[in-house]
């Protein structure tokens, strides 16, 4: 019993992986910005917030939307066209924006931003260690 399929692309080669790679961190980074910017939308549009949490059924469906998405997302990744892939995972990303705008009720933002920074900053330099070593 095969528990890892083969039927994804196979990368060729150190530069092939390289590209790949940075094509990976690249729509990481645009998923996490959209992420960031809807939720800073939402926390300083009082109708939005409204709209989030003023009922526990919102919220929560919400949160099972975004929780199917990921399931739809890896559970059909190899059958979707690049563009309804790419779809799903940007409203995933604004759904999740959605579900952590409330952070920005709770902390300063100056303390949001310097963790910001912080993640951000030892994601970079991984992956920039990971992108020039063997």
């Amino acid at each position: 019993m095969d528990r890892y399929p083969r039927s994804g692309a196979i990368v060729q080669g150190r530069s092939g992986l390289q590209t790949y790679m940075a094509q990976v961190y690249g729509w990481m980074t645009v998923g996490l910005l959209l992420t960031a910017f809807i939720a800073w939308f939402a926390a300083n549009t009082p109708a939005v917030m409204m709209f989030v949490f003023s009922s526990k059924i919102t919220f929560f469906g919400l949160i099972i939307a975004q929780l199917g998405l990921v399931f739809v997302l890896s559970g059909m990744v190899q059958r979707l066209s690049a563009g309804m892939a790419t779809t799903l995972f940007m409203l995933y990303s604004a759904l999740t924006g959605l579900t952590l705008s409330s952070i920005f009720l709770v902390y300063t933002y100056s303390s949001i931003a310097s963790t910001f920074v912080v993640a951000g900053g030892m994601f970079g330099v991984m992956s920039l260690y990971g992108y020039t070593t063997k």
